[in-house]
């Protein structure tokens, strides 16, 4: 009977990951359009120099985004799992806890941001001097925008443990599109755009918190209680703690790269850099959103001792997530000139060879999430970490040593890739240690070489169209038959059977619905 209940739940899981997973990438697709064009008017509202001081400046704050990241991992883990045991009372606990630590946390940051981090802006950044008051009124901007993100993290974790998505999307569609509006404000007006568009982003960034706080406020759980569960605040901190290291290594790769850029090569090299983590952002989100699909999922599944049923969401999951990515970013690589001079109005090489070797980095990248996720689930977080971010933490100092041996500013992104590479094989050993129905030959067989076969013949395409078409049926060849085909040979190669059929109920369903809409 408990054989039967659980088949009847995984089938249900199975179907609302569908959804999600849907209702995910449609969200990205309207999204990645609506931040391309936010970009574009935001580079035309500021203009170069202002876009590079902007992110720049900004990035010092941003750099600290990566506690937002964990916290809001590390709270939705612990949501995920009082779920998945069904403990009421753990969840409002929890809730309490976690808003605690926030708030102290946040406290402690702004302080240091305005000591510290004021200290760094003012003196050892490259800016104009002209533009020096600007960039300052920029950075306490920046502060409080932080701020705002750190207080709406109990209510996102709390949203996404339920996998409420629809939420979630609708919220993040209105944040895209205030950002959108006020791109477009900054291109009219004419007061100092830099500062506007500062004062806007403050503004815009306390509304969507706002929002996710009444959304999120309405699951019971969400309501605070004096706690003094001494246990659950050491093992949210700890986790935490753990998580952050790992996050501070991937900032590292970002924005402490944005401020080796801007040091060595200044503000222009710092908006080539600024637009191909544009990219980059659009990509993750979209490798972060099918991870959300199956994240609470295989988070609750492990609590509830379904590790059969873990070990194929993390397999689906890691096709399903590159696959789609593969299809999308192929076609970007082979014509990005055209689409950044479609995209900006403008297209130098430094910007083309950041944007690309971006892409592939983020295919690499997307292949961490699933393996984070189990290790996540399983609690043994302290020698995951350590073990692979001391060798991604090495970034930084060789990037640093590179551009003082005077290498160009793109080595920065082959930096990025070895490391990546390097680490992921470490990631996949300490995933064995930490769950030992995991399988390195089921790893390598059932998607590590399908996806190598699949990705070399989707490259192969591309040069064969590259040099050989022009006009309007190369634009139909890049953009339909070559992501047409990695798709189809993803299907045929990619998936196994039952991988097959669970995609052709999602797809007979969702057809079934739009034919009784029609009807």
């Amino acid at each position: 009977m408990a054989i039967i209940d659980r088949k009847s739940n995984n089938e249900k899981r199975n179907k609302r990951i569908a959804k999600n997973t849907t209702l995910m990438f449609l969200r990205m697709l309207l999204l990645t359009i609506i931040n391309l064009y936010t970009v574009r008017f935001v580079l035309k509202g500021l203009g170069v120099i202002d876009y590079g001081i902007f992110n720049a400046v900004a990035g010092v704050v941003t750099s600290a985004s990566f506690i937002s990241a964990v916290l809001a991992l590390s709270i939705q883990r612990f949501f995920s799992i009082a779920l998945g045991q069904e403990d009421e009372e753990r969840l409002k606990t929890i809730f309490s806890a976690s808003l605690n630590i926030i708030i102290i946390l946040s406290i402690t940051i702004i302080i240091l941001f305005e000591t510290v981090g004021l200290w760094f802006v003012s003196t050892q950044m490259t800016i104009p001097a002209e533009r020096m008051t600007t960039a300052i009124s920029l950075y306490q901007c920046s502060i409080f925008v932080f701020f705002f993100s750190l207080l709406q993290i109990p209510f996102t974790a709390i949203i996404f443990s339920h996998e409420d998505m629809g939420v979630y999307a609708i919220i993040s569609t209105v944040d895209s599109l205030l950002r959108l509006a006020l791109a477009v404000i900054i291109t009219k007006i004419s007061i100092d755009h830099l500062v506007f568009y500062s004062i806007g982003l403050l503004v815009e960034s306390g509304v969507v918190s706002l929002l996710y706080i009444w959304k999120g406020g309405k699951y019971e759980e969400c309501h605070y209680t004096k706690t003094k569960d001494k246990i659950l605040y050491q093992h949210l901190l700890q986790f935490s703690g753990w998580t952050m290291f790992g996050s501070l290594a991937n900032m590292g790769m970002n924005q402490g790269n944005t401020i080796l850029i801007n040091l060595f090569f200044g503000p222009i090299s710092n908006m080539a850099f600024a637009i191909a983590m544009q990219i980059s952002n659009a990509f993750n989100a979209l490798s972060n959103s099918m991870v959300l699909s199956f994240r609470p999922a295989m988070m609750k599944a492990y609590a509830q001792e379904d590790f059969l049923y873990v070990t194929k969401l993390f397999n689906f999951s890691n096709k399903i997530t590159y696959y789609i990515l593969c299809s999308i970013g192929l076609p970007i690589i082979v014509e990005m000139r055209t689409i950044l001079y479609v995209w900006l109005g403008r297209a130098d090489e430094e910007t083309i060879y950041f944007a690309q070797l971006m892409i592939v980095f983020t295919f690499l990248l997307a292949l961490n999430n699933p393996i984070t996720t189990i290790v996540e689930a399983t609690g043994r977080i302290k020698e995951y970490h350590v073990a692979v971010e001391s060798i991604t933490l090495l970034t930084i100092p060789i990037t640093w040593i590179l551009f003082k041996s005077g290498f160009p500013s793109y080595i920065v992104f082959f930096v990025m890739i070895n490391i990546c590479i390097t680490a992921h094989i470490v990631r996949l050993l300490c995933l064995k240690r930490a769950f030992i129905l995991f399988s390195y030959k089921q790893y390598f067989v059932s998607f590590l070489l399908p996806a190598i076969a699949i990705t070399a013949l989707g490259v192969s395409l591309a040069l064969i169209i590259q040099n050989t078409t022009n006009g309007i049926l190369h634009f139909i060849l890049i953009f339909f038959l070559l992501p047409s085909a990695v798709l189809g040979l993803s299907y045929l190669w990619g998936l196994k059977n039952k991988e097959k059929s669970i995609l052709l109920q999602l797809i007979n369903k969702r057809n079934s619905r739009y034919v009784r809409s029609a009807n």
